[in-house]
């Protein structure tokens, strides 16, 4: 019985982080930071092409610049990782649960 609990535990907090990775993905926050990326890209090419009307030295160093931070440790792959075997998973049963009723039908 007690392993039974203790599975039990392993699978909530394993449902709970999928869940959490999962809304962290579809809330766009990704997509938030893909975008502030383009805006500093953009400033960058304005700011390259005023340097090269105005005649100065250009060195690419000047204007690639990467100022973010990766977050992501160890836990965030794993549950990556685990949010991508599921999602897998799920994508494979559900095409072979329609494959089976298809070939019922036909």
């Amino acid at each position: 019985m007690k392993y039974k609990k203790i599975l039990t535990g392993i699978f909530l907090i394993l449902f709970v982080s999928f869940l959490v990775i999962l809304t962290a993905s579809s809330t766009g926050y990704y997509e938030y930071q893909n975008s502030q990326k383009v805006m500093f890209t953009e400033e960058k090419i304005k700011e390259f092409e005023k340097d090269v009307s105005e005649g100065k030295d250009i060195n690419v160093k000047d204007y690639i610049t990467d100022t973010s931070k990766d977050y992501s440790n160890r836990i965030t792959k794993i549950g990556d990782g685990i949010s991508d075997f599921l999602y897998g998973t799920v994508n494979l049963v559900i095409k072979k649960g329609f494959n089976a009723i298809e070939k019922m039908i036909n």
